[in-house]
């Protein structure tokens, strides 16, 4: 028996994902749980290897034989319990199987599809996906309980008795002492019910997370499959853009949420597509890295400041809430409102992207997360480095995305406008 006093030591080289599967038992800290989590066990039990925070498999806080047998049921798919590092770091254990999951997120429930758990979702949703026929389904008609503590109905979801609740707390905004007391409302409000607080946003993290969702579903081969997906295609769109030289990318500006002089900042899900895409985004001027608007997805800067920067682009993924875009319709006339409300405010009209006609509207679904992001940089790479983006393929990009779904979705619709057609 070997007491853990060593935790998050750095294993191995590279696994085959360049991934993390932050799920105990997983001791050689690669991207699988397998037989050489055991002989590595083995090792540590023995000596003759470090013990790792991922090595105690059934979380218990010791390194002992009731760990190989905590993997071998994992392996095996026999496990009554599982515990994973969740966006705030902290362990969190479910009981297994989970047949009844309330899927509160903006973003999270697309992953559930994309590894085929959607028969595990209870029929409530946090957000109202009402607007959303096309892209949700039968989801766009189910009871919105909110999830935002406070507002989240949470005697609506005590009623419905989930195994789990997938929580809104899926992107690093809310990894802080915020998002923490949101988390600590949730569990106050929903006493013995695990949560699930996992990254759904950030493409950076898309691949490790649907990893981890595998396992907590026993969906781990369909998460195998889509994670290595997004990771081949996360890192081939990279790699192109890695290789543009830094003075050739252009710099532009990204409102998410609202129009006016909002726009995303460094680390948020929307910058990491405009930096796939190769554009630098000027707000990484004024927000660096250790200030506490890093991530937002929307900062407020002067009219003055945007004027004296002068964007090459400005992108906005900004539409009406009467208006329709992404797969929800083929009439441009919505993304059209939004590119002419930016293009026509008076103190813009000198701007380079104003005077050049490059400002675009590109759908909060290819930008938002979920594991589209890469597919929206695609479109936005194809546009602002034609060259070097010329043997991507976005709209085959989206035609693989969907088809890990289990129901039919048609790559159609308001991706991108002006679209690239209109700009060769």
């Amino acid at each position: 028996m070997i007491s853990l006093c060593i935790l998050f030591f750095a294993v191995s080289p590279a696994d085959a994902l360049d991934v993390r599967l932050d799920v105990f038992g997983n001791a050689n800290l690669d991207d699988t749980i397998d037989e050489e989590d055991i002989a590595y066990v083995k090792d540590i039990m023995k000596g003759s290897a470090e013990t790792t925070e991922l090595a105690d498999a059934n979380y218990d806080q010791e390194v002992d034989e009731e760990d190989i047998a905590q993997i071998e049921r994992i392996i095996n798919g026999t496990e009554s319990s599982l515990t994973f590092i969740d966006i705030f770091g902290d362990a969190e254990t479910v009981n297994k199987p989970i047949n009844h999951v309330a899927a509160l997120g903006y973003i999270g429930p697309q992953l559930l599809r994309l590894i085929g758990a959607e028969d595990r979702m209870l029929p409530v949703v946090g957000p109202d996906y009402s607007n959303y026929p096309v892209f949700w389904g039968e989801m766009s008609q189910w009871h919105s309980v909110g999830n935002t503590p406070p507002d989240v109905d949470f005697e609506h979801i005590l009623s419905l008795s989930p195994d789990a609740v997938q929580t809104n707390l899926e992107f690093l905004n809310y990894a802080n002492d915020a998002g923490r007391k949101m988390k600590e409302e949730f569990r106050r409000n929903l006493p013995e019910i695990p949560l699930i607080c996992l990254n759904a946003r950030e493409p950076e993290h898309t691949s490790a997370t649907v990893l981890i969702y595998g396992y907590i579903f026993d969906e781990e081969e369909k998460a195998r499959d889509f994670a290595a997906w997004h990771n081949e295609t996360y890192n081939r769109i990279k790699k192109i853009s890695d290789q543009i030289p830094e003075e050739d990318k252009p710099e532009v500006l990204f409102n998410s949420h609202e129009l006016g002089t909002k726009y995303t900042a460094g680390g948020s899900r929307y910058d990491q597509s405009l930096k796939l895409a190769g554009a630098r985004n000027l707000i990484d001027k004024i927000v660096k890295e250790d200030s506490p608007f890093y991530g937002k997805t929307s900062v407020d800067v002067e009219p003055e400041w945007v004027m004296e920067q002068n964007p090459e682009y400005i992108f906005t993924s900004y539409l009406n809430p009467n208006s329709k875009a992404g797969f929800e319709t083929e009439d441009v006339s919505g993304a059209a409102e939004s590119v002419q409300a930016i293009s026509n405010q008076t103190e813009f009209s000198e701007l380079d992207a104003t005077k050049n006609d490059n400002v675009y509207y590109i759908s909060n679904f290819l930008v938002g997360g979920g594991g589209l992001n890469p597919i929206g940089a695609a479109y936005l790479g194809k546009l602002l480095h034609p060259e070097e983006f010329e043997e991507i393929n976005p709209d085959e990009l989206l035609r693989e995305y969907l088809a890990f779904y289990s129901t039919e979705t048609e790559p159609k619709g308001v991706f991108l406008y002006p679209s690239l057609e209109e700009r060769v």
